[in-house]
């Protein structure tokens, strides 16, 4: 079973179709403020589902013309799931995976590499391994 939450982030704030098919339960994207301006991130926001946790943020190259996504993701339940964020974007067409967190309690830092774009849809999933 995979259930997964997704944030959206960017000013026309819309799920993005890497969104797994599934996915048996997904909670609507929530729309936060636009992307920080050129060479700078934006602050954390927390993404949650019923066995995992992230604190995700943006950041934009100086030119304004590249995006990525860091934080941290953790899994927060005793379920056999492991939690995974990851992430796509309105230009580049890579699609952003960090690394599973599980068992319960461990905590996986990431950075993912800078990307052609302005927006990243940044999901959290659970994934059974």
């Amino acid at each position: 079973m995979l259930s997964s939450a997704v944030l959206a982030v960017g000013p026309a704030a819309v799920t993005a179709s890497a969104q797994p098919v599934e996915s048996s339960s997904t909670v609507e994207p929530t729309a936060v403020p636009p992307p920080p301006g050129p060479g700078q991130c934006g602050r954390y926001y927390t993404i949650e589902t019923s066995g995992g946790e992230a604190q995700v943020r943006e950041c934009r190259n100086s030119a304004g013309t590249q995006i990525r996504v860091n934080g941290n993701v953790i899994d927060t339940d005793n379920d056999g799931q492991c939690a995974q964020v990851y992430a796509s974007y309105n230009i580049s067409t890579a699609t952003d995976y960090s690394r599973y967190a599980c068992p319960q309690g461990e905590r996986e830092y990431f950075t993912f590499p800078w990307r052609n774009g302005t927006n990243a849809y940044i999901y959290l999933r659970e994934v059974d391994v």
